[in-house]
């Protein structure tokens, strides 16, 4: 598995980084959250 893919709670859907994923995406994703769980969880790692 790719590093960048490792903070990823949903690797199926990665497309690129976590950062790059689009407000739809995150949405498919994680449902109506304000920030990006896999964006916050790459950087604390």
């Amino acid at each position: 598995m790719c590093d960048h893919k490792q903070g990823c709670l949903k690797p199926e859907y990665l497309q690129g980084k976590p950062e790059e994923c689009s407000p739809e995406q995150v949405r498919k994703c994680h449902g109506e959250v304000k920030e990006h769980p896999c964006v916050r969880r790459t950087e604390k790692d």
